[in-house]
């Protein structure tokens, strides 16, 4: 019997029939469970006049039970006990002189990736969602790989500093604050902890941003429903058991639904994400403790470069801080160190090759706007600038090529070659 035995394929629910789809325990269970939390922010509030903290941990711990199920909340909320201990316990070692901060660095790394490594080899579990097995990846929709990135950053930040002082309280409601527990922000904890110490809870929220926010988390699904019915023109089946997957059989689906696909999936993928950073941005605006934007008028990138400024920006400044720079930033072998970075994000996704090939894609891309930057360097020192139709040509160049990668990156079995090849056939080009 192997040790570690072949994990099951992820779910994808991007592909799966209408009578696939998630049920309402997986969606409560998931990121978008973070609506239930809505109702409870009044009660926070009303409740945090008296004991701040108590009502802040009370509330997180009610809305993860209440979403995950309690079996959730215990393996999630061991996993965090596990980490934290074991975080502490190095910074108490190098406090003493008995552990080198860079030794301390590793064991974090290695500590944590251990302590995450089954909810990336067994994707599904049977206690997610009130006992209901749900079909969804645990990593993410619970948040455990975001509780990763905020440990590790922990661990590094302390063994910078060991004497900071522990704070359980506090942290327990850094651990445990809903806006930023399952698909980010990634707040990290010293920031929490100063926004925290600043939050008065009798204060009115500013309910103009709150309504913006929220406005535009309504304008999300909108734009989500729509982009849905879209991909459903033109199926090929009215009967759900025997719709063919677009990645799996493209040859059965007409050009314009193939287009359809190319162009609205990756268009879903964002609006999932970018509408979840609105509804989390609008409650932690509502609570009184603000979480930060995590996206910055992505249409507008003009480079891959400007697309990773916008795209998922607390992440990407994780990746950057606690990845890129200390591998040396942009001395020394810098295609090595995105290749690092992209293929530590790639495993961070899940186990499965088409996440491998999204971030060698991004490492790839990254590396030659590198090199024809510095083609053109002596260009832009004699005073040339890029023109409008230029600017252009490079959004669309930009556009289509994320857009490519995402198909790349959401076909877990093909990596979206079937769908490509197919698209090339009916142009002429294959």
């Amino acid at each position: 019997m192997s040790l570690f035995p072949k994990p099951e394929p992820l779910f994808n629910p991007l592909t799966a029939p209408a009578d696939e789809l998630l049920s309402g325990w997986e969606i409560l269970a998931g990121p978008y469970g973070l609506i239930a939390f809505l109702p409870l922010v009044p009660l926070v509030r009303l409740a945090a006049r008296v004991r701040r903290r108590a009502a802040l941990a009370g509330g997180g711990l009610l809305w993860l039970a209440g979403t995950a199920g309690p079996l959730a909340a215990l393996v999630l909320l061991a996993f965090c006990l596990v980490a934290g201990a074991w975080v502490v316990l190095l910074g108490r070692l190098v406090d003493r002189g008995r552990l080198r901060p860079r030794v301390m660095v590793a064991l974090v790394w290695v500590g944590l990736a251990a302590l995450i490594f089954p909810a990336w080899w067994y994707p599904q579990w049977d206690w997610y969602g009130w006992g209901q097995r749900s079909r969804m990846a645990v990593l993410h929709n619970i948040g455990l790989a975001y509780f990763f990135l905020r440990f590790v950053a922990w661990g590094v930040n302390l063994s910078r500093e060991p004497r900071q002082p522990l704070r359980p309280l506090e942290t327990l409601c850094w651990v445990l604050y809903p806006p930023c527990m399952r698909l980010g922000p990634v707040l990290l904890r010293e920031e929490f902890l100063r926004r925290l110490e600043a939050w008065n809870p009798a204060a009115a929220p500013a309910w103009r941003e709150v309504g913006q926010r929220l406005g535009l988390f309504v304008a999300g699904l909108l734009g989500l429903g729509a982009a849905g019915l879209a991909l459903n023109l033109g199926q090929p089946s009215l009967v759900p058991a025997q719709q063919p997957d677009f990645f799996a059989a493209p040859e059965q689906y007409s050009g314009g639904a193939l287009l359809r696909v190319f162009y609205l999936i990756p268009v879903q993928i964002y609006l999932l994400l970018w509408t979840y950073n609105e509804l989390a941005a609008g409650l932690s605006l509502w609570v009184g403790i603000r979480v930060d934007n995590n996206f910055d008028w992505l249409p507008r990138a003009t480079s891959v470069r400007d697309f990773w400024r916008r795209w998922h920006v607390t992440v990407g400044a994780w990746l950057r801080d606690y990845i890129y720079i200390p591998l040396g930033g942009n001395r020394g072998c810098v295609p090595l160190h995105y290749a690092a970075v992209f293929g530590f994000c790639a495993l961070w996704h899940g186990a499965s090759w088409s996440f491998l090939a999204w971030g060698g894609s991004q490492a790839l891309a990254l590396t030659a706007q590198r090199w024809w930057e510095r083609l053109i360097a002596r260009r832009e020192r004699g005073g040339g600038r890029r023109g409008k139709l230029a600017t252009l040509l490079c959004w669309l160049v930009t556009m289509h090529y994320q857009t490519a990668t995402i198909i790349v990156f959401v076909d877990f079995d093909h990596l979206g070659w079937r769908l490509f090849r197919e698209l090339w056939r009916r142009a002429g080009l294959w």
